[in-house]
């Protein structure tokens, strides 16, 4: 198509990178999303108030639109919808198979291990579990739910002993009430920012990740680029690309999470067929590569190639999670005394005094580039 109106799905504050981007590009922004009084509404050229997923309703406005292509980022919710209406539209992208592979944690252990890419033992777990399959296991084991991110319903198993409370509380946050018990990799935890066209893999940035640690391993901050050194950025490269054809993904933004063992194994604890969460994507990476990785997502919703064109010169770039009135003060320290390195921030939520158990207790983030 000719035009240059583009569907974005999603409102909030994460999806809003994009909208401003798009425009920047000279796209007309179509936003689509459940009225909520969220930032995207007011951005968007034209908002759209659709649940976006009603698929009826929502081919039906789109259609009205008449896009050149569709646009999502860091959203597991709208990576479907999104990918619906990109089948409707003929515009290629990851099949319906590794759709539900990439957001599913025990189907994607079950392809990753198919496609002889090294990863931990694992078992999945539903209702009438039993206990005995766990049998062989080496602990700790960490427990997920199959269906969620964002450190929802994560715990370390640490004995045999807690493995009921894990299930229990896993199993209270997934919606599809099946979780996945796999044996905890010990290392430094990393994810390797990636955008794939027609089958063809780009890493971007590896980025270093710092997390609560056990039980619930919620993220505190991330820096790019990680400090690995060239031998094992190469060997890193190889294993994505290895772990992205196993689960079938072949366009648009790709989010692998993975530990490095001190033995140099390279073992995956996820991998989402969308752009990083946590302002990964839309920020750090433009920040510290000098991509243009929003770009590249449109380009890739519109059906065209993505450009590896630098638009800026790369930095430092890093993000920090507001957790304790420690960081607080930090941020604070860095607005008054450093000004010039901080790109921007969010609202400030009261530091929470009880433990942080998922991403949406911490109280805010800021973002640097040195």
């Amino acid at each position: 198509m000719d035009n240059k109106r583009l569907i974005i799905l999603g409102t909030n504050e994460y999806q809003n990178p994009l909208i401003l981007r798009a425009k920047e590009l000279g796209y007309e922004t179509h936003v689509f999303g459940w009225p909520t009084g969220a930032v995207g509404e007011k951005t968007a050229d034209v908002y759209h108030p659709v649940n976006i997923l009603d698929y009826d309703l929502l081919w039906s406005e789109v259609q009205k639109v008449n896009p050149c292509g569709v646009a999502s980022i860091a959203s597991e919710l709208a990576m479907h919808p999104m990918n619906f209406l990109l089948r409707k539209m003929g515009i290629p992208c990851n099949s319906l198979e590794t759709e539900t592979t990439a957001t599913n944690k025990y189907m994607m252990r079950c392809a990753m291990r198919d496609g002889g890419v090294d990863g931990p033992m694992f078992t999945l777990v539903e209702e009438g579990f039993d206990k005995r399959n766990l049998d062989g296991f080496t602990y700790p084991l960490i427990i997920k739910p199959v269906d969620l991110s964002s450190s929802r319903g994560v715990m370390k198993i640490n004995t045999p002993e807690e493995v009921d409370d894990a299930i229990d509380y896993a199993m209270g946050w997934s919606k599809a009430k099946k979780a996945i018990i796999e044996e905890f990799i010990e290392g430094p935890e990393y994810s390797g920012e990636s955008i794939a066209y027609n089958g063809e893999y780009k890493l971007l940035v590896v980025t270093e990740k710092s997390t609560t640690g056990a039980p619930h391993f919620v993220e505190t901050g991330h820096k790019q680029p990680a400090d690995l050194s060239p031998e094992m950025l190469q060997k890193v490269e190889k294993t994505l690309y290895k772990a992205f054809k196993s689960m079938g993904i072949k366009y648009g933004a790709i989010h692998p999470e993975f530990r490095i063992t001190k033995e140099g194994r390279i073992c995956f604890m996820e991998i989402g067929a969308r752009m990083g969460g946590d302002c990964i994507g839309s920020d750090l990476v433009p920040l510290s590569t000098g991509y243009d990785y929003m770009g590249m997502v449109i380009s890739c919703g519109c059906g065209k190639a993505p450009s590896f064109e630098k638009i800026r010169e790369p930095k430092e770039a890093r993000i920090k999670y507001i957790i304790t009135t420690e960081d607080l003060t930090e941020f604070e320290r860095i607005k008054e005394q450093e000004p010039e390195v901080l790109v921007r921030y969010s609202e400030m939520k009261e530091v929470a005094d009880t433990p942080i158990l998922k991403s949406a207790d911490r109280a805010g983030y800021y973002i640097t580039a040195r």
